[in-house]
């Protein structure tokens, strides 16, 4: 399998990296207008740099399109006469969909959407895809697999892109946030910084880990830790009070309604 990055900044690293672990028989190609980075990636994963757009198009089965959103025009519009029906194209891009795709690089032009997250860095990413109609079950699972490399991933229909954006693509913010103004709380009751920041965190990924795997519903695991009359459930009753609930769901809507405007949607 030939996989080709066009553009090598941290995303693709960090996807580069869980493909040569997971993948190590396959090529992955990239080509950059940074050599600095694309040596980089040369040297630590093995990465088979090309000279140009071109030779990179030529070598390659998948082009996972790793560029800034306000470049994607612009490189769809190079990448489309060089397609053969052999590729397919793969975005990363916030807020750009299939058809916007087909549009600038070839109406019949085979497409996987992604959104990956951040923790895709250390391996630990949550990417949804979807695909266009011309894409095949087989090419499909190894969309899958390229980006199962570095996380988990999940088919979804593009039409819940822009929420699953507001509550996966997102969350590292939103759960960074809470991990700081936890440690702070930590910090004001003696507990030095870089230790509540070790314990809330491995807190926090314990936690996520426990409603993944369990089947359980968060509200029953909550329970579990609230004693009547202890206090647990006086700091949730803090945090009712303090709006936690309504503030988080009023980001989400407030995250879908940019990722529309990002896309052009009314």
């Amino acid at each position: 399998m030939n996989i080709g990055f066009i553009g090598t900044g941290n995303m693709a690293g960090a996807m580069v990296a869980g493909l040569k672990h997971t993948h190590p028989d396959w090529h992955v190609h990239g080509y950059n207008r940074s050599q600095e980075k694309l040596l980089d990636l040369q040297n630590r994963y093995g990465l088979e740099p090309a000279d140009s757009l071109p030779e990179l198009a030529a070598v390659s089965d998948y082009l996972i399109v790793a560029v800034k959103p306000q470049g994607y025009d612009a490189m769809l519009a190079q990448l489309r006469p060089l397609l053969l029906p052999r590729h397919v194209v793969v975005t990363v891009a916030v807020g750009y969909g299939i058809e916007r795709v087909q549009r600038n690089a070839g109406e019949h032009v085979k497409v996987v959407r992604s959104m990956p997250n951040t923790p895709a860095q250390i391996g630990a990413g949550m990417s949804a895809l979807c695909a266009s109609d011309n894409v095949s079950e087989a090419e499909r699972a190894v969309a899958k697999s390229i980006f199962e490399s570095f996380g988990r991933a999940v088919f979804i229909d593009e039409s819940q892109f822009d929420i699953f954006s507001a509550v996966a693509g997102s969350l590292p913010a939103y759960v960074c946030m809470i991990i700081e103004a936890l440690a702070d709380a930590a910090v004001q009751h003696g507990m030095p910084r870089q230790q509540a920041y070790g314990v809330i965190s491995q807190a926090v990924m314990g936690s996520a880990q426990l409603v993944r795997d369990s089947g359980r519903h968060p509200a029953e695991l909550k329970d579990q830790v609230c004693s009547p009359g202890g206090t647990t459930i006086a700091a949730i009753a803090a945090l009712e009070a303090g709006g936690l609930r309504s503030t988080l769901i009023e980001a989400v809507g407030a995250c879908v309604v940019r990722t529309k405007e990002l896309s052009g949607q009314k």
